[in-house]
């Protein structure tokens, strides 16, 4: 039967009513959460990974950092104290410096008495429980020699008075190790090693990376310098030894005869410097850091040869030590080719 129209007025009203009422209820619900609980489509679509805080790496200059940081990467911040482009051999460290290797989970340095600035601050972080490592204890050591003998051209050997008045005694091992990949595969064993015990984790893996990357690079230089006839070197202080030895060649003549640039130039040893590059027909002079300019462009013109300026002691726009090491090599043999 159908309803009376007076009653289906009513149910009318009340369903729209009721409606109404659904629609507020849903509308207050609605409301509440957006005030009390953040819409789930507000949020990030990603989160940033934590920042993990990983132990500190000192390591006293910066071409030794760079073999350093391959080594360690991933598992450690390295911490270079010796600025790029400084010399090492006449640096002091501030407080901040002596702090950082204080806290060091571990320390890395050359030794021989490259960073004598340091020695002492080493020495004491040492004594203090902190890990420290130097690189020369690891490797097969060369001894300074005199080039610049002014009684007979050749080699004195170590603790000989030099020709710059400078005894040599004290200094009887050439600290130039880096110059040499193969000398710094020697040391990476054991430093891999040490790095290891002090950081907690293994490095073998590693260490083998970075050992077959030294060995490719000193494969590269020495095919490189079979093409070089006559690798005669005259350099701007005694600081290619490793490098000569390794790759076929010999230094005859250094404005500084010294290994350390706190040497000082003389007249006699400019003047045996340009008799020896004429006498054996030398045209390139390698000048460095710590080397005077205007001295070795001295010896260079009367010698009537070409000034050549290397980068020997600090990383530059190289970046890594592979490309540091393969300037290096390349400069030098282009210039005597």
């Amino acid at each position: 039967m159908t309803p009376p129209q007076h009653l289906r007025r009513v149910t009318t009203v009340a369903g729209l009513w009721l409606v109404g009422l659904g629609l507020s209820c849903s509308s207050n619900e609605n409301s509440s959460q957006s005030i009390d609980e953040p819409a789930t489509t507000a949020a990030p679509a990603t989160t940033s990974a934590p920042v993990v805080d990983l132990p500190d790496v000192v390591v006293t200059y910066s071409v030794l950092a760079a073999v350093v940081s391959e080594l360690v990467d991933g598992v450690a911040d390295v911490v270079t104290i010796i600025p790029d482009g400084q010399d090492p051999h006449d640096f002091e460290p501030s407080p901040r410096d002596i702090e950082m290797i204080n806290n060091a989970a571990f320390v890395v340095s050359n030794g021989l008495s490259l960073e004598a600035g340091l020695d002492d601050a080493l020495a004491n972080a040492k004594n203090a429980g902190v890990p420290v490592f130097a690189v020369a204890d690891h490797v097969t050591t060369l001894d300074i020699v005199d080039v610049n003998d002014h009684s007979e051209h050749g080699h004195v050997h170590p603790g000989a008075e030099s020709s710059d008045g400078h005894d040599d005694h004290d200094h009887s091992e050439d600290p130039h190790i880096w110059l040499s990949p193969h000398t710094m595969r020697e040391a990476l064993p054991a430093l891999a090693q040490a790095a290891s015990e002090a950081l907690g984790v293994d490095l073998d893996a590693a260490r083998l990376s970075l050992d077959d990357e030294l060995e490719a690079l000193d494969t590269e230089l020495r095919e490189l310098f079979l093409g070089v006839d006559t690798c005669q070197l005259v350099t701007g202080h005694n600081e290619l030894g490793y490098f000569a030895d390794r790759y076929g060649c010999e230094v005859i003549a250094a404005i500084l005869s010294s290994p350390s640039t706190d040497a000082e130039e003389s007249a006699a040893n400019m003047e045996f410097v340009i008799n020896v590059m004429r006498t054996h027909g030398a045209k390139v002079v390698f000048t460095s850091l710590g080397t005077n300019p205007s001295v070795a462009a001295r010896v260079a013109d009367e010698a009537n040869a070409d000034l050549v300026e290397i980068n020997s002691h600090f990383l530059g726009s190289s970046g890594s030590y592979v490309a540091f090491m393969r300037t290096l090599g390349t400069t030098i043999a282009t210039s005597l080719s």
